[in-house]
């Protein structure tokens, strides 16, 4: 499933208020965000790892070391004040749409995040 063009911009207006109301918070979520994208793992797999679900597969390809750094850092992220704004986000929005919301975190445009079929 693709995100509409008024999905990714309520999510994007959803950002926009964390960035503004918890720029700490903020911060932190572009930092995990970067970190599991240069360790490549799916954006689905860091939602998991965020809501606590089970939906998409542990990557096969990475130590288990190496993914613990990400559990650490998605540990640091949770415990911060105001986590649960995110995690609505998060929530609030499909499964599916985590590759979306992570991409705008990571600063690209609503127009290049819409009905994207390579993401995930």
């Amino acid at each position: 499933m693709y995100a509409s063009q008024k999905t990714v911009r309520g999510m994007q207006q959803e950002l926009d208020y964390i960035g503004h109301e918890y720029p700490e918070l903020y911060a932190r979520i572009q930092h995990v965000t970067s970190f599991a994208r240069q360790l490549q793992v799916k954006y689905r797999y860091l939602a998991d790892l965020i809501t606590g679900e089970s939906v998409e597969p542990e990557p096969k390809f990475i130590k288990a070391s190496v993914l613990e750094l990400l559990i650490v850092e998605v540990g640091k992220l949770k415990a911060m004040p105001h986590f649960e704004v995110f995690l609505k986000l998060l929530d609030d929005n499909e499964h599916a749409d985590a590759p979306e919301i992570f991409l705008l975190v990571l600063g690209a445009r609503e127009d290049t995040v819409v009905n994207n079929a390579i993401i995930s």
